[in-house]
């Protein structure tokens, strides 16, 4: 099986520059999952240290844990997705290319969906918590 190489060369058409800039792009999602679970790790962490005092409410501790579980999902999907897009350099008509493209399509509206969720997550964490720490 041949590899993708994602160096952007002269003589590469668009459909080849596109596809080595997914398959870069795919590398930074798993890398931004991986975060993503050692984050959620130690804010889950905080929790349990904070659980006497009380400063962050259990509900919040459960809808981390859901995105812990979400997070895991979609990035064990990402990761067998980027796994197999090495195989669109076998493509050899357009038809082809449409279903790789598709399928990232997909996967990249469930990532910025992801990652919005997220970041909603953290900022009701955030306000919730930073108040009762101000001096």
């Amino acid at each position: 099986m041949k590899t993708l190489n994602t160096e952007i060369l002269n003589h590469d058409n668009d459909v080849d520059i596109l596809h080595k800039y997914n398959s870069i792009e795919l590398k930074g999602w798993v890398n931004q999952l991986q975060y993503i679970d050692k984050e959620v790790d130690k804010l889950l962490n905080l929790y349990a240290q904070s659980i006497q005092n009380e400063e962050i409410p259990e509900s919040v501790l459960t809808l981390f844990s859901k995105r812990k579980e979400a997070n895991k999902q979609l990035y064990n999907t990402v990761l067998k997705y980027a796994n197999t897009y090495n195989k669109v350099v076998e493509c050899d008509d357009i038809q082809c290319d449409i279903v790789f493209l598709g399928e990232y399509e997909r996967l990249r509206k469930s990532y910025q969906y992801h990652l919005d969720k997220y970041q909603r997550l953290k900022d009701n964490l955030y306000d919730r918590v930073l108040p009762k720490f101000q001096v």
